[in-house]
C-alpha cells in the first residue's frame, strides 16, 4: 500500500465535511464577495494554499454572480502571489457579459489589499448531452440531433480493474484521495516509453473527491449540489501532474512517499468542462502530458474522465519549474 496519506489537516477525522462552508463565499458588497474559510495548503511545508482550492473558489463567485442555472463551461486563471491559509480570500467581480446562453465574469483575489489570482470565467445553460439528447427525441429535428466526440482512455483505464488499483495519495488537508496504476509508480513496468519522445508520453491515476475509511479516516463530503459538482472537478484538477515530471523524463520512479523533488509553482490554470455528466465523489480518471518544456516553463495538458470513462474536462496549465540538475541523464 502506497503511503503518502497528509494527516496534520484543520478537519477533524470521522466526520462529515460541509463543501458550501469550507469552499463557499459570503456577498459582501456590489460585486464583492468573501471565503468563509481559508483555503487550504496541499502540505503543510507548501508555500501557498493549493491552486486547486483557489480555482475552486473562483468557480464558486462566479456562478454566485451569474444568473441562476448557468455554470463554468471555461475558466482560465493566472496565480500571482501564493495565497496563505491563515486570512480568508476576497474576491471582486465585473460582470463582462451577460447573454441568453453565455455570461462572462472577471475575477480578482486578494489578500490584505494585494491581487494574489485573477480569473476570466464562461458560463453557459447548456452543457448537458443528455439534455440535448432528450431534446432532440422530442423536436426529432436533424439540426437538434447531439454530435461529439472526445478523447479515448489512456490504455491502463482498460489494462486495470478500479477495485485491483491500490489506494493512496489521499489527502485530509485537500479532501480528496487517488489510486495509482503501477505503471505510474514504476519505471520497470514501461521500459516501452523510451520509444516514445517526451511530449507523447501519457501519465494517469484515478481521484476523487471525499475520503472514506482511508487509514482511520473518514470524511464523507455534504452539501454536493450540482453547482459544486463543478467546484470539486475544479479543485480535483491540479492534483499531482507538476510533480511528476522527473517519472515523464524516466529519471527516477514517482514515489509517492515523498512529493517534493524539485522545485515547480504554477503560473497559470485554464479547465474546458465539456459535459456535466461526472459525479466528482466517484472515482474519475486523469491523463495528463507535458507537451512543451522551454524558459524552465513546462506546459501540462490533461483530460478528466468520468466513472464510465467519458472525456468530460481539459485541463491546461503552465508551470514553473527548477530541476537542479536532476534533469541530467532525462531520456528524451
Amino acid at each position: 500500500m502506497i503511503q503518502d496519506f497528509v494527516t496534520d489537516g484543520p478537519f477533524p477525522q470521522n466526520t462529515p465535511v460541509d463543501v458550501q462552508q469550507v469552499y463557499g463565499v459570503t456577498e459582501i458588497g456590489p460585486n464583492r464577495y468573501r471565503g468563509i474559510y481559508p483555503l487550504q495548503k496541499p502540505i503543510g511545508a507548501a508555500r501557498g494554499a493549493y491552486g486547486g482550492n483557489v480555482a475552486a473558489q473562483a468557480v464558486v463567485v462566479a456562478i454566485k454572480s451569474s444568473p441562476q442555472g448557468f455554470r463554468p463551461h471555461a475558466l482560465h486563471s493566472f496565480f500571482i502571489k501564493a495565497v496563505n491559509d491563515e486570512d480568508v480570500v476576497e474576491w471582486e467581480v465585473e460582470h463582462v457579459s451577460n447573454g441568453r446562453n453565455f455570461v462572462n465574469r472577471s475575477i480578482k483575489a486578494l489578500q490584505n489589499g494585494q491581487i494574489v489570482y485573477t480569473a476570466t470565467v464562461s458560463l453557459t445553460k447548456n452543457n448537458s448531452h443528455k439534455d440535448a439528447w432528450k431534446k432532440y427525441e422530442q423536436t426529432r429535428k436533424e439540426s437538434d440531433r447531439p454530435f461529439e466526440w472526445g478523447t479515448p482512455q489512456h490504455d491502463w483505464f482498460q489494462k486495470h480493474k478500479l477495485e485491483n488499483i491500490p489506494e493512496g495519495a489521499a489527502n485530509s488537508r485537500l479532501l480528496f484521495c487517488h489510486k495509482i496504476f503501477p505503471e505510474l509508480v514504476s519505471l520497470d513496468l514501461t521500459k516501452s516509453e523510451e520509444q516514445v519522445p517526451v511530449a507523447e508520453r501519457k501519465l494517469s491515476y484515478y481521484i476523487k473527491w471525499g475520503i472514506e475509511n482511508k487509514d482511520g479516516y473518514n470524511q464523507p463530503l455534504t452539501n454536493i449540489d450540482p453547482d459544486y459538482q463543478y467546484v470539486g472537478l475544479t479543485s480535483l484538477s491540479d492534483s499531482i501532474f507538476l510533480t511528476r515530471l522527473l517519472r515523464l523524463l524516466r529519471i527516477e520512479d514517482a514515489d509517492h512517499t515523498n512529493l517534493i523533488h524539485y522545485f515547480s509553482v504554477s503560473l497559470d490554470h485554464s479547465i474546458y468542462f465539456h459535459d456535466d455528466d461526472f459525479d466528482v465523489t466517484k472515482w474519475m480518471g486523469f491523463s495528463f502530458r507535458a507537451a512543451k518544456c522551454t524558459h524552465n516553463r513546462v506546459l501540462i495538458e490533461g483530460e478528466m474522465f468520468n466513472d464510465k470513462g467519458k472525456h468530460v474536462a481539459t485541463i491546461v496549465q503552465e508551470g514553473l519549474v527548477q530541476f537542479n540538475g536532476r534533469e541530467q541523464g532525462a531520456k528524451l
